[in-house]
């Protein structure tokens, strides 16, 4: 089917036309963001000079992106009301967008400075900010190499910015617009492109690590950690194997506007021997505290854990990690996620 070329320059019209009025404000967007740091260092320093390090300026930098890529939502909202929207009422519905949008990121920002940093700044910056400092401290062993609500976000905003966009194509492709779908289209792909890099950057970017007796590895938990060790093997003639593992709720990790006396149930674990030659051995039994039971800040318990293995098996280590779910493979920085290399227990 031929396009009209009469409907093609219309929409190409209507996409300069939404671009010359997203894109100027977007400048004055991204400087309110920034007037409310500077107005908050400004009006409380100097509560916030031992915050001001190198991994604070490269976290800020990443929460200005996944803002940026929040904004680029509003031409999701673009491309619905040009199918939608009379072309006299267009303008007025983008100022309720632009403002109801602003405001909400303006609410959001104010929360996050007060929730997860101001309270932590004079320390030295919030404590594994979210999993954030984790990514700067090679001396921690994490399931996270990314700050973990900023993968959540990610993922949310990447989820829900492709299915607006995919619903605008089709409504766009029934609606016998083709430029239109194919802006839609291309915006899908974009997209796509950006966080399947990030995705497989950060998993290439990971390391393979064994720890050693006593060391801990992190799980984030969103607002809080959960630090996991062995502190002792037993080996027996026949080849089994008894490792006591510790679980321990970190409560230095905790987010401020946690309740301290708050429980947590931990995740789903796996947790398996691998040898040298790559087989894998599942526990056998368990005795002790459960792995799912509830802490609260600064509770440890240990659970004992036992695996039948060959004798000629070697260089045996354990993999404990977070049972994957889907979303966990798409969750950037995520162990789970593809190519992600994995943290080990020696044994």
């Amino acid at each position: 089917m031929r396009n009209d070329p009469t409907e093609s320059g219309h929409d190409t019209f209507a996409m300069r036309d939404a671009a010359r009025f997203w894109e100027p404000r977007r400048i004055v967007y991204n400087g309110i963001l920034m007037a409310i740091v500077l107005l908050w260092l400004v009006l409380t320093w100097p509560h916030f000079r031992p915050a001001m390090t190198l991994s604070a300026l490269v976290a800020m930098l990443v929460l200005a992106f996944f803002a940026n890529v929040c904004y680029c939502a509003a031409y999701g909202a673009e491309l619905a009301m040009q199918a939608l929207v009379l072309n006299s009422s267009r303008k007025q519905w983008r100022w309720v967008l632009w403002v109801a949008g602003t405001l909400f990121a303006i609410v959001f920002e104010n929360y996050w400075i007060a929730d997860e940093i101001y309270p932590d700044a004079v320390n030295g910056g919030p404590k594994l900010f979210g999993g954030m400092n984790a990514v700067w401290n090679s001396a921690l062993a994490s399931n996270m190499n990314f700050p973990a609500p900023l993968a959540v976000l990610g993922f949310l905003a990447a989820a829900g910015g492709s299915f607006v966009a995919v619903v605008a194509a089709l409504v766009f492709w029934f609606a016998r617009k083709p430029r239109l779908a194919r802006v839609a289209g291309l915006a899908v792909g974009g997209g796509a492109i950006i966080y399947f890099g990030l995705l497989l950057g950060f998993s290439a970017g990971s390391h393979a690590t064994t720890l050693s007796r006593g060391h801990e590895k992190y799980f984030c938990e969103i607002d809080c950690h959960l630090a996991y060790s062995v502190v002792d093997v037993k080996s027996q003639a026949d080849g089994r194997f008894v490792i006591t593992l510790r679980t321990r709720f970190d409560e230095t990790t905790t987010s401020p506007n946690r309740p301290k006396d708050a429980t947590l149930t931990p995740s789903p674990r796996e947790v398996r021997l691998i040898d040298s030659a790559g087989r894998e051995y599942a526990a056998v039994a368990t005795q002790g505290t459960p792995l799912l039971t509830p802490l609260k800040p600064a509770d440890t318990y240990t659970t004992e854990l036992e695996f039948n293995v060959p004798k000629d098996a070697t260089g045996l280590r354990l993999l404990l990690n977070t049972s994957p779910g889907w979303p966990d493979h798409f969750v950037i920085g995520d162990e789970n996620s593809w190519l992600h290399k994995k943290t080990y227990f020696a044994i």
